[in-house]
This record gives C-alpha cells, sequence and structure tokens, in this order.
C-alpha cells in the first residue's frame, strides 16, 4: 500500500515541475520576441544633430524611420512653442523626411552659436533634432590705425561683413557712443565689405591732442562678435639743441639754444629746478623758420645773473611745450678760479718775518676771509692785501708780528690758512716754521767709578736759545745748577756739566749701567745724552776652601776691591744673610784688597759637620758683579785624625790608601765607609775634648793600620806569604785550643 501511495505522489511531482517549466519556456520566448518587436518598429531620425548656415540660409532636412509610428503628431521646441506644419509655415513632412523651414529658423536662429531642440513627437514614441546656427564673424582690418598730428586726417578700418550686415554702435573707451557725424560706415562690396571712417574734425581732434594720445574703439555689428580699433596720436617730438649751456660770470651774457617744433607750434611755460616759473621778461622766443624751429633765449637780466652766481652754479629749465615731451635746457655758470702762488711759503724762525703770497684774481674780486686750520678767522690786523695790478692780482701778507710770531714757535711747526674768495673755489697757503735743530756732541759720555767726574757735552744752539728742561729715563727732572750747569761758550754754543755730585752719585750707577738723558730746547727737537758707567770688577781669591770640621779652622779669602769698596751682604744657598762681625770680618782693607774671613765658631761649624757637605756664598759689592765662594768638608779620617793630632799623620795617610784602594771599589766597602763617616764625628769630638784618650785610641789603631799598611805596601807574592803564615798560626792557635779543650776534666778530677 505504502509503495503504491509512494509511486502515485512521485508521478505526479513529475508532472507538476515538468508543466512549470514549459510555462517559463513559453513566457521567456514571448518577451524576447515583444522587445525585438518594440526595438526594431519605434520611430527614429537621422541626423538627429544639423546646422544652420547663416551666411547661406537653407532649410535643415533630416529622414524618417517611421517604425511602429504612422505621424507626427506634434513638433515643439526648446521654447516650448509648437511648430506649425506646412508650406508657408515652420515644417513639412514629405514621406520619410522631416524639413525645417528656414521661415521658422531665421527667426529663431539670429547670431552664431545660437541653438534650438525641437522635439517630434509621434503617435508612437518621439525623436529630438538639435540644429546649431553657423557662420563666418565679422571682423576689421587693420585692427590700429595712426592719427597724425602734424596732418591730421580721418582715420579707416575695413569691415570684413561675415554674417553681420550693419555696425550697430561705435564706443569709445572713455564710455562715449560716436554719433553718425563722428563716424561713417561706406560700402564696398555690398554684403561683403565696407569702410568704417572715423572723423577727425568732428571726433579724433578733440580727442587725440598730444603725441601718444590713444583711443580705442569698440565697433558693435547687429550680428556677431564685437571688434577693437585702436586709433594712437603720432608726431615728431619737439626738441632743443645744445641741451646745455654756459653762463661766463667774467662777461655775463644772454644764453640761447634752438628750439626744433616738430608736431609742436608754441612754448607752454619754462620752470628752474627750484619750482620758479620763468615770466616772459626771463626768457623770449624768437621764429627762425615758421613752423619749424625758433630761438629760445634766456635772459642774464633779470635771471640768469641772479641765479648763477659762483663758478660752477647751475639750472636746469624744463621747457614744456604745446605738444610733445618737455626738454630739458642746463645752464652752467662758469668763470676762472682765483690762484695764489706760491701756495707754500717758510717762516725762518732764525730772522722772522711776513709770509707772502700773490693773488691772481681771475673772475674772483675779493678775499671774503682767511681761515686758518684750527677754526680761527684771521683779522685785518694779522694779514694785509695790497693790489699789484687792478683786477688782476694783488699781494697778500700774513704778518710776523700779529700772527705768526704767535702761531709758528717751533721748528717744523706749519698753518695751512684756507683763502675763500667772492667768486671760485678756495685757495691755500701753508706757512712752515723753519730753522737750525740744536745739537750736542758728544752724545755719549763715560762715568769712570774708579775716578768718579762730571759728565760735560758741548751744545750748538741752532735756533734754539735755551734748555727748557733734562729729564733722565727714570722720569727724573733735573735741577738746573743742582743736578746741571750750562756755560755760554759763545753765542752759538754752550757745554752741558751733569754734575758728579749730587746727581751721579745720587743714580747709584753700577758697572755697566748707563743713563739716557733727553735735552728739551725752547726750538727744535729734543737731543739725547747718553752717559755709560765703567769700572773694574771686584774679585776674590781663592775662591774654594776646605772647612777642618775638627780643627775648627775659619775661612780666608782675599778681596781685589776693583771699582767696588764694601761687601754689602753674603748670602749662603739657603738664602741665609751673614752678619758681618758675627758670621764674617773684613780686614786690612788698603783700598786695593782686604781679607775676608768666614768665622767657623758662630757659621762654619753650624753648618758643615760632614765629609763632603759644602756652602756656597755669594758676596754682594757695592760695585760690580757678585762674586762666589764654595767651602768643603774634605775627606778625613776623623777619629785616627781626633787621635793622632793631625790629618797629615803617616798612620792617616795609610787608612786613607787602604779606604781608596780596597774598600771604595766595592758595594760592601763603601757600604762600610759611609757608616764610618755617619758615627765618627761626635767620637772624634769626644777624643779631642778628652785628649787622655788619645793614646789609648793610637794604641787601638796599631792593628789597623799595621794590616792596612801590609795591604797597602807589599807585592803580591809578600801577601800571599803573610796570609799563609797567617793560616798556619790560626790553625796552630785552633789546635792548641782544641787540645786545651780537651785536656780540661782531667785536670778538674786530679
Amino acid at each position: 500500500m505504502k509503495k503504491e501511495v509512494k509511486g502515485l505522489m512521485g508521478g505526479k511531482v513529475r508532472v507538476i515541475t515538468q508543466v512549470f517549466c514549459v510555462l517559463v519556456l513559453t513566457l521567456s520566448m514571448s518577451l524576447a520576441a515583444a522587445v525585438s518587436v518594440i526595438a526594431a518598429d519605434f520611430p527614429s531620425i537621422s541626423p538627429t544633430t544639423a546646422q544652420y548656415n547663416l551666411d547661406d540660409p537653407a532649410e535643415v532636412v533630416t529622414a524618417l524611420t517611421w517604425g511602429v509610428a504612422s505621424s507626427i503628431v506634434a513638433v515643439t521646441d526648446d521654447d516650448g512653442h509648437t511648430l506649425t506644419q506646412g508650406l508657408g509655415s515652420d515644417y513639412i513632412v514629405l514621406v520619410k523626411h522631416l524639413i525645417v523651414l528656414d521661415n521658422y529658423l531665421k527667426n529663431e536662429l539670429k547670431d552664431i552659436g545660437d541653438s534650438v531642440e525641437l522635439i517630434m513627437r509621434f503617435d508612437v514614441g518621439a525623436a529630438t533634432l538639435n540644429i546649431t546656427a553657423i557662420g563666418t564673424q565679422p571682423s576689421i582690418s587693420p585692427t590700429t590705425a595712426q592719427y597724425n598730428l602734424n596732418s591730421p586726417a580721418d582715420v579707416k578700418t575695413t569691415v570684413t561683413w561675415g554674417i553681420a550686415t550693419s555696425v550697430a554702435s561705435v564706443v569709445d573707451d572713455e564710455g562715449h557712443t560716436l554719433t553718425g557725424s563722428e563716424y561713417s560706415v561706406t560700402a564696398i562690396t555690398p554684403g561683403v565689405s565696407a569702410d568704417v571712417t572715423i572723423r577727425s574734425g568732428a571726433y579724433l581732434a578733440g580727442m587725440l591732442t598730444d603725441i601718444g594720445d590713444d583711443v580705442a574703439l569698440t565697433i558693435r555689428f547687429n550680428v556677431g562678435n564685437q571688434a577693437t580699433f585702436t586709433v594712437t596720436a603720432t608726431g615728431t617730438q619737439p626738441s632743443i639743441s645744445p641741451t646745455t649751456g654756459q653762463y661766463n660770470i667774467d662777461s655775463p651774457a644772454d644764453v640761447t639754444t634752438t628750439i626744433t617744433w616738430g608736431t609742436a607750434a608754441s612754448v607752454a611755460s619754462i620752470v628752474d629746478d627750484d619750482g620758479h616759473t620763468l615770466t616772459w621778461m626771463e626768457y623770449n622766443v624768437t621764429p627762425i623758420t615758421a613752423g619749424v624751429s625758433a630761438s629760445l633765449t634766456v635772459r642774464s637780466s633779470p635771471y640768469l645773473a641772479g641765479k648763477l652766481t659762483n663758478i660752477g652754479d647751475k639750472v636746469v629749465l624744463t621747457i614744456k611745450f604745446n605738444l610733445g615731451n618737455n626738454a630739458t635746457f642746463e645752464i652752467t655758470a662758469t668763470g676762472v678760479n682765483a690762484a695764489v702762488s706760491p701756495q707754500t711759503g717758510n717762516y725762518d724762525l732764525d730772522n722772522l718775518a711776513d709770509a707772502k703770497t700773490t693773488i691772481t684774481w681771475n673772475t674772483a674780486t675779493i678775499v671774503t676771509s682767511i681761515v686758518d686750520d684750527d677754526g680761527h678767522a684771521l683779522t685785518g690786523t694779522e694779514y694785509t692785501l695790497t693790489p699789484v695790478t687792478p683786477g688782476v692780482s694783488a699781494n697778500l701778507t700774513v704778518l710776523n708780528s700779529t700772527y705768526l710770531a704767535g702761531k709758528l714757535t717751533d721748528i717744523g711747526d706749519r698753518v695751512v690758512l684756507t683763502i675763500k674768495f667772492d667768486l671760485g673755489a678756495d685757495a691755500t697757503f701753508t706757512v712752515t716754521a723753519v730753522g737750525v735743530q740744536p745739537r750736542i756732541s758728544p752724545q755719549t759720555k763715560d762715568y769712570d767709578l774708579d775716578n768718579p767726574a762730571n759728565a760735560a757735552t758741548t751744545v750748538t744752539w741752532g735756533t734754539a736759545t735755551a734748555i727748557v728742561s733734562i729729564v733722565d729715563d727714570d722720569r727724573y727732572t733735573l735741577v738746573k745748577d743742582t743736578d746741571y750747569t750750562v756755560t755760554a761758550i759763545n753765542a752759538d754754543s754752550a757745554t752741558l756739566t751733569i754734575l758728579v755730585e749730587p746727581y751721579l752719585e745720587g743714580k747709584h750707577i753700577d758697572i755697566g749701567d748707563s743713563v739716557v738723558l733727553t735735552i728739551d730746547f725752547n726750538v727744535g727737537t729734543d737731543a739725547t745724552l747718553t752717559i755709560a758707567s765703567m769700572g773694574i770688577q771686584p774679585s776674590i781669591f781663592p775662591v774654594t776652601a776646605d772647612h777642618d770640621v775638627l780643627g775648627r779652622n775659619n775661612v780666608a779669602t782675599t778681596i781685589m776691591w776693583g771699582s767696588a769698596t764694601k761687601v754689602v751682604s753674603i748670602v749662603d744657598d739657603k738664602a741665609y744673610l751673614l752678619a758681618e762681625g758675627m758670621h764674617y770680618t773684613v780686614t786690612n782693607n788698603t783700598g786695593v784688597s782686604a781679607n775676608l774671613t768666614i768665622l767657623s765658631s758662630t757659621y762654619l761649624a753650624g753648618k758643615l759637620r760632614s765629609f763632603g757637605e759644602k756652602v756656597v756664598l755669594t758676596i754682594g759689592f757695592d760695585v760690580g758683579r757678585d762674586a762666589t765662594l764654595t767651602i768643603t768638608v774634605p775627606e778625613v779620617c776623623f777619629i785616627a785624625t781626633a787621635a793622632y793630632g793631625t790629618p797629615m799623620a803617616e798612620e792617616i795617610q795609610v787608612l786613607r790608601e787602604f779606604r781608596d784602594e780596597y774598600l771604595l771599589i766595592n758595594p760592601l766597602g763603601q757600604a762600610l765607609v759611609d757608616i764610618y763617616y755617619g758615627v765618627s764625628p761626635p767620637v772624634a769630638e769626644f777624643i779631642i775634648e778628652h785628649p787622655s784618650l788619645k793614646p789609648v785610641v793610637r794604641a787601638g789603631l796599631l792593628p789597623a793600620v799595621a794590616m792596612s799598611d801590609v795591604v797597602v805596601n807589599t807585592t803580591r807574592l809578600e801577601k800571599m806569604v803573610i796570609v799563609g803564615l797567617l793560616v798556619l798560626v790560626s790553625a796552630a792557635v785552633a789546635v792548641w785550643a782544641t787540645r786545651r779543650r780537651g785536656r780540661g776534666p782531667e785536670y778538674t778530677r786530679g
């Protein structure tokens, strides 16, 4: 049962599915057929755009494909106007063509670029046709022209009409619309071209009045773009020649230049560079060739004579014409500057006199002032002017008594006088003081410290008459008649003496020192006197000495004074200053030499205590170089010297040789020697203080002296024999000592 039901249900589903697929396929095929029919049968036009030529107006035709449509219901433009069908109307339909008639187009499309959109409604469907107006723009040629102010005339340009047929208006760049009397349009080829004439008399003459003026005229047509016509005024610029002139102050006269009028006809005004407008009394214009040239004369009086008053003055005149550019006329005042000769003069301090020069006036007539380089204006009492040739030259005298004597007081002084004239440039006159420089001879002197004396030199005065001051190189100003004297030899010379007392002695000059004196005169340059000291250097002998620390001896040396007279200080190498009488003495002073003794008890004993120590003493003198004395502790055997009483004892010499030849040649021996020298001085002092110990110490030293003598004073073979004997003796003693110790108990037991 279930199988049957299941089979039945399955069959029904298959049937339903098959029926549904058939229905879908049928519907799809029907829609496709309908779409094809609709697409193929809608009405259309071709072309959908067209042009309407304004140069050659004609109907516009488009082809119709009716499709399923059978008629045009209406044609409407983009202004909403419905076109009328018919031959005398807006369009017609001829079977398969739609013709838009010129009756409609000429009213709708009037200018290039105008367009109309026509919508054609069919009984089934619609189509659109766009029509655009085309054509040739109107133009002019040339677009520029010149209006010659020299020969004014009408100005023309040619219009090529293109689509236009007339000029609607002409407007200039000031917004003025030209009237029929100001321009005209004359056909050349009707419908093609025409002349546009701009009238000179009625328009251009009043509009273009100067060279370079221009006007831009906008020509507007009934159809098409506007055109621009620019008219420029031309002509010949006025000029002058020459453009510069000279006004001679020596012979004043009018100044003239020639005007070439060009387009201009008159001088409108003349204005100078101070803004003054010249009047008819200050210049005039005289025709040369009428309308071509004229002479312009600038009057000396009343204008130039008051304007140009000095050489080099100038005036720039701007000449303005009725037409054209301005011209410039520059007039310069000329003349000859005054001169002085000579331009320099000398003022002799040995023979005082006025200073003179000659003035050549040239254009100038008077001296207005004389000013020196300190800004002082000379008065009438300080100079004079005396004519040589009236109006030509004069003598200028600068007076000695009232001016130069107070101004020029030393050789080389000078004054520059600036002479100012009523006309022309200044002149200068330079006056320089001259004379003979003072001098001294000799310029160097020796000062002998061994035989002090005054230092003298001879002054040759030259222009000078006195010594004002003498200053040394320490800036000390010497006092006349105390430090120096001046004694006349004759009117031209004198003796200058630098006194030994108090000046030279007071300077404490040392050997080799010098003093430089600057001598200032009342006139002229300074002189220099150099005084150099000389003498014999002090010295000592000997310059080295030994100090016996055991004998505590004083140390003496001999001083040779030379130029020195005393010891001023003695300082050791530790900067300790020794005191005379306490640490040292100077005795037996003969003026040539003396004995210098360095005391042991108060100085050396505390300063030098061990072998090798030394002290360096610097001896300063009142004059000359220092001297140096070096004191050293010599090499001595302290204990042996104390025992034998002298370092020269034969035993000490043997010990010294043993030390030098055997101990100091090896490190161990050197160490023993150093220890000995370190500890022996106190022992030696104790022995010296206790003389009774000397024999004991000498006895104790005998073995050492004997051994040292053997070592020092024997040959090698002898040394070997002695050493062998000592060994045998030592061995015998050792055997004896051993046997003695071996028998000891027996002796005890017995």
